[in-house]
């Protein structure tokens, strides 16, 4: 009988009983948790960046008390900020005119005092005619520092109520207007029962001063109040930073930095190492040495001084790029950059880890292994119901020092070593026995088997006394 395939195929359930083999990390990190809740969230710092071995980020775990993975995920903050539009109180000035006339027949004026305020000279044709009424109002939108996109409009109505169909216009010389929005005004009383609308929506239009009329026939509101709503403002969000220095590349005039894989890279701002020095350059990237090339993007890159006023290249914004290894070009037209090596600062939106803290602590993060499968899920995965136009109701958690240590080569003798560890110790003591005891039948039968007479041959003698 063979033995051979026998043991193999034993070997087969105690191979499938040990679990997948989980993997080592260089850098590891305290987390220390906000407050007793479940879900918690943590901006990655530079730092972790730094050490991160995976363009996706899959090398990143955060680990429990015992050493179990709890579930994340990862959210991309947004490249803007939005702040809402502010609530602006703005003066207004009644414009006359004969009766019958029109606002349009008016010639206004408006002198600003020393103070600020402003005191409004309104010409409305012969100020012999007594019969004189208000037919518009002019507003004083000067102080906006934003575009408006609403008019709000305060006035007695009455207890009936009252109706205007009204006409807004803008300008920035009181002479020239043009059409900015029109609607009805109107306040409705039934009962206790109130219909109003005292707001006039428009796009969003930047001007000095607008202009109200009505409908001829109708009459003066008599205004007790205007009130402005500004747009919404956006803003570039804050990106993280981190500098590098180049490197000669290997023709004139190339100059080569070298990033961690994981930054996705959106701006680039680079630090020329003399003054006045003006050159045209060509970036691009690539994954390893003598690899091929993308192009990024080409600028004209500055640094001066002139006038006492120190000027500089703006930052670069490109498309979130992560890649290795970044190439600057240069003209080398007019010197180049001249001596000296350039400096690569590069900005980025940082990741914000969401993670659930399944278990006891304490917790840690731990990343920095390139062979690492990722394991990260989606928000909604993670958080079933959320709505992705809304932030994450999430507790903070802060990171501590990062320590870092190297991962052994994985030996034959280190592989077989981390495979035994990672094995449930329970599942390997049961399947030690049943392969020993399988073995043991396997020994008594191969012994019986060589007792046995061959075919033709009489049953061999045994000693007195043994049991047959």
């Amino acid at each position: 009988m063979k033995l051979i395939p026998i043991l193999a195929l034993l070997a087969c359930p105690l191979a499938l009983a040990a679990p997948e083999k989980r993997p080592s990390f260089a850098h590891a990190a305290p987390l220390a948790l906000e407050a007793k809740g479940a879900i918690y969230a943590l901006t990655l710092p530079a730092e972790v960046y730094r050490g991160l071995a995976r363009r996706d980020l899959g090398d990143l775990r955060v680990l429990n008390g015992a050493g179990e993975e709890v579930p994340h995920a990862l959210e991309r903050l947004a490249a803007t900020e939005r702040t809402a539009g502010s609530t602006l109180a703005l003066a207004y000035f009644p414009v006359f005119a004969p009766a019958g006339g029109q606002s349009e027949a008016v010639s206004m004026s408006v002198e600003r005092r020393p103070d600020g305020t402003l005191r409004a000279a309104i010409v409305s044709g012969d100020r012999r005619v007594a019969a004189r009424g208000v037919v518009g109002y002019v507003i004083d939108a000067s102080a906006a520092s934003a575009a408006l996109r609403q008019l709000r409009f305060d006035w007695p109505a009455g207890p009936e109520g009252s109706t205007l169909d009204v006409r807004i216009e803008a300008s920035d010389d009181l002479r020239s207007w043009r059409p900015a929005g029109s609607g009805p005004l109107l306040v409705l009383r039934r009962g206790e029962t109130v219909l109003e609308r005292r707001t006039v929506d428009f796009a969003p239009v930047r001007a000095k001063y607008f202009r109200l009329s009505w409908r001829a026939g109708q009459g003066d509101p008599k205004l007790t109040g205007v009130t402005a709503q500004t747009v919404d403002a956006s803003t570039d969000a804050q990106r993280a930073w981190l500098r590098f220095d180049g490197a000669s590349g290997a023709k004139p005039g190339e100059y080569v930095f070298e990033l961690p894989p994981s930054l996705p890279v959106d701006r680039l701002r680079f630090e020329l190492p003399q003054q006045n020095t003006v050159v045209s350059a060509a970036l691009t990237t690539q994954d390893r040495p003598a690899g091929p090339e993308r192009h990024v993007a080409s600028a004209v890159l500055y640094r001066m001084e002139h006038g006492g006023e120190k000027l500089e290249s703006p930052d670069l914004q490109i498309a979130a790029t992560a890649e290795k290894r970044w190439l600057l070009r240069v003209d080398a037209r007019g010197g180049g950059l001249g001596g000296g090596m350039p400096a690569l600062n590069a900005g980025w939106l940082p990741h914000r880890l969401i993670f659930v803290a399944r278990g006891d602590g304490p917790f840690q993060l731990v990343f920095g292994n390139a062979d690492a499968a990722s394991s990260a899920m989606a928000v909604t995965a993670l958080l079933p119901g959320h709505a992705s136009d809304k932030p994450v109701a999430a507790l903070g958690a802060k990171l501590g020092a990062v320590a870092t240590r190297e991962i052994p080569a994985q030996t034959p003798v280190v592989a077989a070593r981390d495979y035994v560890e990672q094995m449930d110790r329970k599942k390997l003591w049961l399947w030690g026995s049943l392969l020993l005891a399988v073995l043991v039948i396997v020994g008594m039968a191969w012994r019986l088997t060589r007792e046995m007479p061959a075919p033709g041959e009489p049953p061999k003698s045994r000693p007195p006394g043994e049991v047959r």
